[in-house]
């Protein structure tokens, strides 16, 4: 796919999205092809829908399919994410007795896969049962997110478990797909973050300035700006080498850029960044929620330092 009709397609789906409304987001998705287009062109197919998640603030998340797609598990399900902030696997398993606590994004049905810990060893569970209050998914940082936790006992007896190389195999890929889908909309969710203080101090003024030719503003959103620019260039990257290394860094670089601009860009908006009127808390509110789901950046650059130190990471892109 060259770029032109990269632009067209895009703009296409920028189009589906925007119709869609609340609640309407996977059929517009599923009309327009893009689960076709994600057998066929993941790179394409994820990097657009997930920036457009971000930019438009979904109510409904397509994270479950990209993941369990790159997994090769048949939907429709939803994925139990590990427990914030972690990026392990957070429920567990006893004999047959599978006690989960991880977060879940709203949705229909009753199917779920759940990587879990049984001892030491990963599995993935497929199961059938009630997780979700409904309480829960009207409540917390960012109502409209969708995303709640949940805790629940079930009973495997009967379920489909995989065990073994191919459920470690399957979760890495799984967590994979997350971190870099994850990374494309973080990513835009820090750019309308960015975007909405550019505009604020290049229009109001103070002691007869723009509040843009101030040199503390310039510096503080020149910040953000080199780690949206680091940002970016991760999330494209991670695509590069596939290797699951180069997706946690894209995810922890878009962690960096959505934290740094939550912090500058709410400090040049003065009061305005605190008001219900102005969109950025709404932008800020999902960068909360987002950027802890499969690892925060922290938690991961703790794991990919303490591997990089012992040795254990291949040569990652150049950024």
């Amino acid at each position: 796919m060259d770029d032109d009709d990269r632009r067209l397609l895009i703009d296409s789906l920028s189009q589906a999205v925007t119709a869609a409304g609340p609640g309407g987001l996977r059929d517009a998705v599923t009309e327009f092809g893009w689960h076709e287009l994600l057998a066929e062109e993941p790179a394409v197919a994820v990097s657009s829908l997930a920036a457009l998640q971000g930019e438009h603030l979904t109510d409904t998340s397509l994270l479950d399919d990209v993941v369990l797609a790159a997994a090769g598990i048949d939907g429709p399900a939803r994925v139990v994410y590990p427990d914030l902030p972690g990026s392990e696997p957070s429920a567990r398993v006893e004999k047959t007795a599978l006690s989960i606590t991880g977060v879940v994004a709203s949705g229909d049905g009753d199917r779920f896969v759940v990587p879990a810990l049984r001892g030491d060893e990963i599995v993935v569970a497929v199961v059938t049962g009630a997780l979700d209050d409904p309480k829960a998914a009207t409540s917390g940082l960012d109502p409209d997110s969708g995303w709640h936790r949940v805790e629940a006992e079930l009973d495997l007896s009967g379920a489909d478990v995989i065990v073994g190389e191919d459920a470690a195999a399957r979760w890495q890929a799984m967590r994979s797909a997350g971190h870099r889908a994850l990374a494309h909309e973080l990513t835009a969710i820090g750019r309308r973050m960015l975007a909405a203080a550019v505009d604020h101090v290049s229009t109001r003024e103070q002691f007869g300035h723009k509040l843009g030719s101030f040199q503390a503003v310039k510096h503080a959103l020149a910040d953000v700006r080199v780690w949206q620019e680091c940002a970016g260039l991760a999330a494209d990257a991670a695509w590069e080498d596939g290797l699951p290394e180069s997706a946690q860094l894209a995810k922890i670089l878009a962690g960096r850029f959505v934290r740094t601009a939550a912090a500058n860009c709410q400090q040049v908006l003065g009061g305005m960044g605190f008001t219900w009127e102005h969109e950025f808390h709404r932008y800020l509110r999902r960068a909360l929620v987002l950027e802890p789901l499969l690892g925060s950046a922290a938690h991961l650059r703790t794991g990919l330092g303490a591997r990089l130190r012992a040795g254990g990471v291949p040569r990652l892109a150049p950024l």
